[in-house]
C-alpha cells in the first residue's frame, strides 16, 4: 500500500511509535510517506521511509503558523501526486481534522490515540467537537491501551481498537558495561527519560531521588529535554542532590543509557501507555511507576512496582526495596522476557496491517455501485 503516516517529530511516545511503525511497514514493502515538521528523532538511519516535511509559512497577518492547514495541504498534495491509499495519523489533535480536510472521503483514514490528545487537549472545548467529528468519520480508530480506549469512548463517542505499543528488543537491551560512565561501582543508577512536559512530573522524580539518597548511594540520570527540565534541575539544587543528578539532552541512543540503569522511574500524572517504561523493561531494567492510565496494563509485579500517584514516600520506598532485593537480577531477566513475549514489533505490525486491509476493503465496498 501507499501509506501516509503523520506524527510529531519529538521524543513523545506518539512520535516514537509512528516513526518505528513507518520503518517496519516500509521494510515490508509498503510505500510509506512520513509527514512531520522535521525529521522525527526516532526514524532509523537508512530507513526506506520517504520523509515529507510539513512547511510552516509564517505570514505577519497570522498570529502563529497555521500547522493544521499546512499539514492538510501537504496531505492533499500527496493524495494527488503520490496516490496515497490510506492516511494513518498519530495523536489526534490536530492531525485527525487535518487528515479529514485533506482526504474528503477519497481514501480511508486511521487515527491512533496516544494519551493527552484524549485526556487533556481532547476535552478542551476548543478542540473536542471537531476532533470527535473527525474520529467518528474515520475508517478506524485505535488506542494504545484499554484505559485510553475507555476514555476516548466517553470523550469522543468512538470505540477504538486497542493495539499496544511495540518495542525493539534488539535495540533496547541490557548495557551494563556503560554503567561506569554514569555511576561509581558502589552507586545505584536510576534513570528517567521523557519529553519533560508537566504531565511527566519530573520534579516528583527528583524529590523521590532525594529521599532515596538518604538511604542508599545512588545517581540519577535525566534523559531528554522539555519545558520542565529547568524546574527539575532547580529542585535538585534546592534539595542539595544536584551533584548526583546528570541531565542529558535528547539522546540519539537512549537505549545505551537506559540499558545501564538499575531501576527506571516513571512518576507521570497520566500515561496513555508509557513507552519509555516499556523500553526500560526491554533493556532488562525493572520499573517503578505511578498507577495511572495504561501503565498497569504492561507493568506487572514480576517486572516492577506500581505506586499511587502523588505518594512520593511510597515511591521512594518501592525503589529502595527493589534495589536491595535479592530478587533484583531475577526481575531483570523477567523484565526483558516480558517485553519480548508481549510487545514484539512484528506482531504489532501484523495488527496494523490487518487493520489497514479491513479499512481499505470497506472503502472499496463503499465506493462500488450497489
Amino acid at each position: 500500500m501507499r501509506i501516509g503516516m503523520v506524527c510529531y517529530p519529538g521524543l513523545g511516545g506518539s512520535g516514537i511509535v509512528a516513526s518505528e511503525l513507518a520503518d517496519r511497514l516500509a521494510r515490508r514493502g509498503h510505500r510509506v510517506y512520513l509527514f512531520a515538521t522535521e525529521l522525527p528523532m526516532r526514524l532509523p538511519e537508512g530507513s526506506p521511509v520517504q520523509f515529507m516535511p510539513v512547511e510552516l509559512p509564517n505570514y505577519p497577518v497570522f498570529p502563529a503558523p497555521l500547522y493544521t492547514l499546512a499539514l492538510a495541504g501537504a496531505l492533499e498534495r500527496a493524495i494527488r501526486e503520490e496516490s496515497l491509499e490510506l492516511i494513518h495519523t498519530h495523536y489526534a489533535i490536530p492531525h485527525a481534522v487535518a487528515a479529514e480536510l485533506a482526504a474528503e472521503g477519497r481514501i480511508p483514514l486511521v487515527h491512533t490515540l496516544h494519551g493527552t490528545d484524549v485526556t487533556l487537549l481532547g476535552i478542551d472545548p476548543a478542540y473536542q467537537t471537531l476532533t470527535a467529528r473527525a474520529l467518528q468519520k474515520a475508517a478506524a480508530v485505535t488506542a494504545v491501551s484499554q484505559n485510553l480506549a475507555q476514555q476516548a469512548q466517553r470523550a469522543f463517542g468512538v470505540s477504538p481498537q486497542v493495539i499496544y505499543n511495540a518495542v525493539d528488543t534488539e535495540r533496547f537491551r541490557p548495557n551494563l558495561e556503560a554503567r561506569r560512565y554514569y555511576a561509581a561501582p558502589d552507586e545505584f543508577l536510576l534513570v528517567h527519560a521523557s519529553n519533560f512536559r508537566a504531565v511527566k512530573r519530573v520534579g516528583d522524580i527528583v524529590h523521590v531521588f532525594a529521599k532515596i539518597r538518604q538511604k542508599l548511594k545512588a545517581r540519577l540520570v535525566l534523559v531528554g529535554t522539555g519545558p520542565e527540565r529547568a524546574e527539575a534541575l532547580s529542585i535538585a539544587h534546592s534539595l542539595r542532590v544536584d551533584d548526583s543528578v546528570t541531565s542529558l539532552a535528547t539522546a540519539k541512543n537512549p537505549e545505551a543509557i537506559i540499558g545501564a540503569a538499575d531501576v527506571f522511574l516513571l512518576a507521570s500524572e497520566y500515561e496513555g501507555f508509557g513507552q519509555s517504561g516499556l523500553e526500560a523493561l526491554a533493556c532488562g531494567v525493572p520499573v517503578v511507576a505511578t498507577r495511572v492510565g495504561g501503565v498497569p496494563e504492561w507493568l506487572t509485579p514480576e517486572v516492577g512496582r506500581l505506586v499511587e500517584f502523588g505518594d512520593l514516600e511510597a515511591f521512594a520506598q518501592a525503589v529502595v526495596e527493589l534495589l536491595t532485593s535479592p530478587q533484583l537480577e531475577q526481575m531483570r531477566l523477567a523484565a526483558r522476557n516480558h517485553a519480548q513475549a508481549h510487545f514484539n514489533p512484528e506482531l504489532i505490525t501484523d495488527q496494523y496491517e490487518a487493520l489497514y486491509r479491513r479499512a481499505h476493503q470497506r472503502d472499496l465496498e463503499a465506493a462500488s455501485p450497489a
